[in-house]
C-alpha cells in the first residue's frame, strides 16, 4: 500500500512521511515518474530534497519538476533495494542510473533448456535455465574455443525441433561432427555427462586438465589416435582459456571487479570480469546523473546481476557502505556473492588495476563529449537556462499544401544524434499551428507512455507561433525556434541570402556563430528526417490510387503489390508468373493487371 503526498507544492506535508524503510518515487507535474529511490528512514531522505542547498545540479533541475512523492513502506532495506531495482528497469526514470548497454558481449551459452544442449555464441543471457559462461573477449577467440569444443565432444549441431522427429542421422554424424542423440546413438544421460564435463572444462579446467593429459599419454600409448586427437582438442579449448592476460594468483576460480570514477559531469562504472585468475572480459557503462554516492553505486550492482549477468563467487570493490545488504539482495537472483573491499595485498592490486582502466575510459569519454558539453553549456547561458539542456527534441512538419501531412522528432544528446530515439508521426491538423501542437501532443504522451526522458529542451522549425504552441505543450520545458526569413511571405531554405532568425519568448534573440550552426544542423536533421516520410506517403499514396481503380485489387493484394514491386514502373516491367506468385494473385489476375497498367 502507498501514500501519495505533493510534498513539493506543501513543504509542511513532510510531518507525514513515516520515519521507516521504504521506497520513494518522485513524479512530475504531468505525472512522469522522475526518480526512484530508497531509504533506511523516509523522512529523512525526503527532508534532504527540500533542502535546495544540498543537491547537486541534476537533483536541483528534478526537483523543478516535481508536484508529488511516492512512498511505499517495506519490511527490510534488502525488500527496498529489490523493490528499487525492480522499479527503475519497469520504468526506466529519467534521473536514476539505467542500465544501457551499448555494446553486446559474446558469451558462451549451453542450452540446457532443450533436451540435447547445444553450444553457440550468445549477446545476451535471456534464458536462466541455460548455462552461460563469459562474456569472452575477444570473440574470435570464442568462436575457436566452441568450435574446438564441438568437434571433441560431438554434440548436437540442431535445435530440438529440428531432431525431434529424425530417425537417422544427419550429415553432421557422418562427418564426425554429433553423436546422434536424437537417432538413439547416445542416450541422454550419456549426452548429458559430456554436457557436464564441458561446464567443468570452462569453470574449474586445471583438476579437468590433469586428467586428459595422462588419457592422452595412455591413447597414443594404445595407439587409439581417433581418441587422442579428440583429448588433444579438449587441451587446446583448456589453452584457450588460459592464455588470457594472467593478472594475479588469486584463489577464487570467478571473481567481477566493480569500480566507479567521475569526472565533469560524467560518471563511469568499470567491470572486470576474472575467471581462473584470468581477465576474460571488461566492460564500462556512463551514466550523467549527479553525484556518485553509495546509493548510486548500490542500485548500480543490484540492477547489474538482476539483468541476468552470471553472479561470481566474488565481488571486489572500491568502496561500498551497506555491503551486507547488497550481498543478500544480489542473491535474489541466484546466488550469494562475497563482496569485498580489499585493503590490501593481490585483490587490491586487481581493484587498482580496475580503477586505472576506469580512469582512462572516462577521461577518453569526456574529451569526446566536450565540444557538445561546452556547446550546451553555452545555450544554457545564452538562454538563462537553470540546467544545461543535455537533450534537445527537435520537430519539423512536412506537407504540400497540407496534403499528407507529417512531422518528424529528432532527439540530440550529449552523445549526438540518438537515432533509436527518431519518431514520426502522420498527422490530422491542416493548419501549421495545428500541425505543430498535435505533434508535440502525441509525442510527448508517447515518451511518457514508454518511459522515455522528456527533453531538456525543444527547438521548432518555426518563428514566435510554433515557440507559443510548443509552450502550451512543454509548459516548464525551454522552447527554441529557429526560422529562415521569409521573401514574399515564403520561407526558402534554398535561397543563400536568406538568413536563420533564432526566436525565444519575447521574440527574436541574438546567438552566435556555433549555436547558430547547431540549430541549424538539428533543424536540417529534423527537416531531412519530416521530408523523407512525406515522399514515402506521397508515393504510396500515388500507388494506391493507381491500383484503387481495378476493382479486384482490394487492400490485402494492394499492399502485397506495393511491398514486393514498390512502384508502378516495377509491376508494369515484372512478368505475369512473378506477379502471380503473389498469395491471392493468379495468372488470369496478373495478366489483367499487366493490361490495365499499361492501357
Amino acid at each position: 500500500m502507498s501514500i501519495v503526498l505533493d510534498i513539493f507544492e506543501n513543504s509542511k506535508l513532510i510531518a507525514d512521511v513515516p520515519q521507516e524503510t521504504g521506497v520513494y518515487i518522485i513524479r512530475s507535474i504531468e505525472n512522469e515518474i522522475l526518480y526512484v529511490g530508497k531509504a533506511k528512514k523516509l523522512r529523512n531522505r525526503v527532508r534532504t530534497y527540500l533542502d535546495s542547498s544540498r543537491l547537486d545540479v541534476f537533483k536541483l533541475s528534478m526537483v523543478n519538476e516535481a508536484k508529488s512523492i511516492e512512498l511505499i513502506v517495506v519490511g527490510s532495506e534488502i525488500e527496498a533495494l529489490l523493490l528499487e531495482s525492480n522499479l527503475i528497469k519497469e520504468y526506466r526514470p529519467p534521473y536514476n542510473i539505467v542500465l544501457r548497454d551499448d555494446k553486446s558481449y559474446p558469451y558462451l551459452r549451453i542450452s540446457l533448456s532443450e533436451k540435447y544442449p547445444r553450444l553457440f555464441i550468445a549477446r545476451r543471457i535471456k534464458n536462466k535455465k541455460d548455462f552461460y559462461f563469459g562474456p569472452v573477449t575477444p570473440a574470435d577467440k570464442l568462436k575457436k574455443l566452441i568450435k574446438l569444443l564441438k568437434s571433441s565432444y560431438k554434440i548436437a549441431q540442431k535445435n530440438d525441433k529440428s531432431c525431434q522427429h529424425a530417425n537417422t542421422p544427419c550429415i553432421y554424424y557422418q562427418m564426425g561432427r554429433c553423436s546422434a542423440p536424437c537417432a538413439g546413438y547416445i542416450d541422454r544421460d550419456d549426452y548429458m555427462n559430456m554436457i557436464d564435463e564441458i561446464k567443468k572444462l570452462l569453470s574449474k579446467p586445471a583438476p579437468l586438465k590433469n586428467k586428459l593429459k595422462l588419457e592422452l599419454k595412455e591413447s597414443v600409448k594404445n595407439e587409439d589416435f581417433e581418441k587422442a586427437i579428440e583429448i588433444r582438442d579438449k587441451l587446446k579449448a583448456i589453452e584457450i582459456l588460459e592464455n588470457k592476460q594472467r593478472v594475479s594468483e588469486i584463489d577464487e576460480d570467478f571473481v567481477d571487479v566493480i569500480v566507479f570514477e567521475q569526472k565533469d559531469i560524467a560518471m563511469c562504472a568499470y567491470i572486470i570480469n576474472i575467471r581462473f585468475s584470468n581477465i576474460i572480459g571488461n566492460r564500462n557503462y556512463f551514466f550523467y546523473e549527479g553525484a556518485m554516492d553509495n546509493e548510486i553505486k548500490s542500485s548500480f550492482i543490484v540492477q547489474y546481476y538482476s539483468s541476468g549477468q552470471i553472479i561470481p563467487d566474488t565481488i571486489l570493490v572500491d568502496n561500498l557502505e551497506n555491503i551486507q545488504t547488497v550481498s543478500n539482495a544480489i542473491a535474489e537472483f541466484g546466488k550469494k556473492p562475497h563482496i569485498i573491499v580489499p585493503k590490501k595485498g593481490r585483490k587490491k592490486a586487481l581493484v587498482e588495476l580496475a580503477k586505472k582502466n576506469a580512469k582512462m575510459a572516462i577521461d577518453i569519454h569526456i574529451k569526446n563529449l566536450r565540444a557538445n558539453l561546452d556547446i550546451f553549456n553555452k545555450i544554457r547561458r545564452i538562454f538563462g537556462f537553470v540546467k544545461t539542456p543535455y537533450i534537445i527534441d527537435v520537430v519539423d512538419v512536412s506537407h504540400l499544401g497540407f496534403e499528407n501531412v507529417v512531422s518528424g522528432v529528432v532527439r540530440y544528446s550529449i552523445n549526438g544524434f540518438e537515432k533509436d530515439m527518431y519518431r514520426r508521426y502522420s498527422l490530422n491538423a491542416k493548419f501549421e499551428s495545428q500541425a505543430m501542437k498535435e505533434t508535440l501532443l502525441r509525442h510527448k504522451q508517447l515518451l511518457l507512455r514508454e518511459n522515455k526522458k522528456l527533453p531538456d529542451m525543444v527547438l521548432v522549425d518555426g518563428g514566435m507561433i510554433q515557440v507559443n504552441v510548443a509552450a502550451t505543450v512543454f509548459k516548464k520545458y525551454s522552447i527554441v525556434g529557429i526560422a529562415k526569413q521569409k521573401v514574399d511571405g515564403v520561407a526558402n531554405r534554398d535561397k543563400g541570402d536568406v538568413e536563420d532568425t533564432i526566436y525565444f519568448k519575447g521574440g527574436a534573440i541574438d546567438v552566435d556563430k556555433d549555436v547558430l550552426m547547431l540549430f541549424q544542423k538539428l533543424r536540417d536533421e529534423a527537416h531531412r528526417f519530416a521530408i523523407s516520410y512525406h515522399r514515402l506517403k506521397r508515393k504510396n499514396s500515388t500507388l494506391s490510387s493507381i491500383l484503387d481503380g481495378i476493382k479486384f485489387i482490394g487492400q490485402k493484394r494492394k499492399e502485397a503489390l506495393l511491398e514486393k514491386f514498390g512502384s508502378i514502373e516495377n509491376i508494369k516491367n515484372a512478368s505475369v508468373d512473378d506477379i502471380a506468385s503473389i498469395n491471392g494473385i493468379t495468372a488470369k489476375m496478373a495478366l489483367t493487371l499487366k493490361e490495365k497498367l499499361s492501357s
